[in-house]
C-alpha cells in the first residue's frame, strides 16, 4: 500500500491548540494529540487536499501559537517540511518528483535539512522529528491513520477529535 500523510505540530498546551483550532476545522474532523511539550495535529481537510501552499498558511497562522512544524509526505516519495514560528516560515525542504526541489534554512539547520534531503521521505521525517524532540511515531502518522486506529482499537483518551 503507497501512503501519504500530513501531521502539524506546535509547542503549546493541547487546550490552547484545541482553543485555536476549533473554528479552523474547515467542517471536517482534527485530531489533537499532546505530547508535551508539543501537541500534534492530523487535519482531515488539509491531508485530503495535498496542497502545500494550504498547509503553509495554515502552519503559518498555527506557528503564532508556539514553534510549528509540518510534514507532508505524498506516496511515500515526496516530502515536504516546514517550520514556522511567529506567523513566519523559517525553513522549508521540498524533495520529490511531483513536489520538486527546495531548500530553506536558518545557519543552523541547513546541515541537517540537506541531509535530510538526500533520505528517503519517511528516513527524514524520522530525522527531522527527533532534531526537534518530537516523537517520530507522532511526525510519521496522518489523519487517516488516525482513523484507522480508532476504528480498529480505540485511542487513548488524551487524543481531542473536533469537528
Amino acid at each position: 500500500m503507497v501512503r501519504s500523510f500530513l501531521s502539524l505540530h506546535v509547542q503549546a498546551p493541547l487546550e490552547a491548540v484545541a482553543a485555536w483550532a476549533e473554528g479552523r476545522t474547515g467542517g471536517t474532523g482534527v485530531y489533537l494529540v499532546p505530547d508535551p511539550p508539543w501537541t500534534s495535529l492530523y487535519h482531515e481537510a488539509l491531508e485530503a487536499e495535498e496542497d502545500p501552499e494550504a498547509i503553509r498558511a495554515f502552519l503559518r497562522e498555527l506557528s503564532r501559537l508556539g514553534q510549528a512544524l509540518a510534514f507532508l509526505v505524498l506516496s511515500e516519495e515526496d516530502l515536504l517540511f516546514l517550520l514556522a514560528e511567529g506567523g513566519e516560515v523559517r525553513a522549508e525542504l521540498r524533495a520529490g518528483p511531483e513536489l520538486g526541489t527546495a531548500l530553506k534554512a536558518p545557519a543552523d539547520l541547513a546541515p541537517l535539512l540537506t541531509r535530510a534531503q538526500a533520505l528517503p521521505p519517511e528516513h527524514a521525517v524520522r530525522a527531522l522529528a527527533a532534531r526537534f524532540g518530537l516523537h517520530p511515531d507522532h511526525a510519521l502518522l496522518g489523519f487517516a491513520d488516525l482513523l484507522e486506529a480508532e476504528e480498529e482499537e480505540g485511542l487513548p483518551e488524551e487524543v481531542v477529535y473536533l469537528e
